[in-house]
This record gives C-alpha cells, sequence and structure tokens, in this order.
C-alpha cells in the first residue's frame, strides 16, 4: 500500500487529507487518530503506517469506513474543520450504551476542533477537543449509563434529567478526576 492508497483509504474513511503521496505532519496525524479510534484490532498511536495498520485501513475502508461493528468515523467528524478524532475507549462505549439502550444512537457531536469549539462556546479544557466525547439525543437516565461504567464523564440535559454528554475523560487529560467506578456529572 502506497503512502497515496493510504491517503485514499484515509480520506474514503472520511479525513479531510490530501492525496499527494507525502507523508506529511497531515497524513501522520490522520494515520494517528485512526489507528486511537479503530476497534476492530488494537494498533499502536505512533502515526506510521505499518502492515497491520494499512491492512485495518483497507478494512476499514471496504467496510463503509466503521470503526466498530455499529459506528463509523465521520461521526464523530468535527462540522468545523471536518477533521476526525476518536478514543477506541468512547467507542466502545457507546456500543455498550446502543446495547442497552436497544436502537441506534445518533451522534450529535463528536470530536470539536479548537475553533468550532470556541464558536459553539464549548469549555476550553472540553473533551470534545481531545476526541474523548460525544454528545448523543437524550434517551437514558444518569443511574442506567453509569451503570455501565464505560464513561468518566457524564453530562444530564437540565430540563428532561436524560444523559446528553457521554466522554472517557479517564483516558486524559483529566482535569476532575471522573473514573468509571465514580464519573464526573454535571448539568448542562
Amino acid at each position: 500500500m502506497s503512502t497515496r492508497a493510504v491517503q485514499r483509504a484515509l480520506r474514503q474513511i472520511g479525513w479531510p487529507v490530501q492525496v499527494d503521496g507525502v507523508f506529511g505532519p497531515s497524513t501522520k496525524a490522520a494515520v494517528r487518530d485512526f489507528q486511537r479510534g479503530y476497534t476492530f484490532e488494537r494498533l499502536g498511536s505512533s502515526g506510521r503506517a505499518g502492515p497491520r495498520t494499512r491492512a485495518a485501513l483497507r478494512a476499514c475502508a471496504a467496510n463503509g469506513g466503521r470503526c466498530s461493528e455499529h459506528f463509523r468515523f465521520r461521526e464523530f467528524r468535527s462540522k468545523g474543520d471536518g477533521w476526525i478524532k476518536v478514543d477506541r475507549a468512547l467507542v466502545h462505549g457507546l456500543e455498550r450504551y446502543r446495547s442497552l439502550l436497544g436502537r441506534p444512537v445518533t451522534i450529535v457531536s463528536g470530536y470539536r476542533d479548537p475553533a468550532h469549539n470556541a464558536a459553539v462556546g464549548g469549555a476550553s479544557s472540553s473533551q470534545h477537543l481531545f476526541g474523548n466525547a460525544a454528545d448523543i439525543s437524550p434517551a437514558l437516565s444518569l443511574s442506567r449509563v453509569g451503570d455501565l461504567r464505560a464513561f468518566s464523564g457524564i453530562g444530564v440535559d437540565a430540563t428532561t434529567g436524560l444523559v446528553r454528554h457521554i466522554d472517557v475523560r479517564h483516558r486524559g487529560p483529566n482535569p476532575t478526576a471522573g473514573t468509571l467506578a465514580h464519573p464526573t456529572v454535571f448539568v448542562e
């Protein structure tokens, strides 16, 4: 798989990289972010496209850009610059959430690039900036989501009392010291 083929696969999956044959900083960052979010195999996050990463890229592109059984990388794309960042722990947690819910989950907001995060009034230390968070359509109570022990940050809708934000801040940075057993809970 040539550098151009790696770049084509990344574009097909959803990353806004140039297909120029140069393995520069943008391509390396996209490969690293792909490795970090891919759940079918645990890849190191080196940013190098070795044989395992190239095979995973081919498989992912052939499978509609899926990072897990039910989620695609594109679902976590920033609505600002179009970049994708997601931690595999978040995707694993979302798979467990989906199973509990018993139906598909809509990702309202995943990764936010810094400019987009500022434009929507996001916190300067938002977990969205790191690919560690997702806003979802409110459907389950705090106690049901907390019982999953899959998220170290949980945001509850002030109006409905249902969970609308989940994150894996324990994957870092973790300014509130939230854990899977004792998540940071806040009202939005």
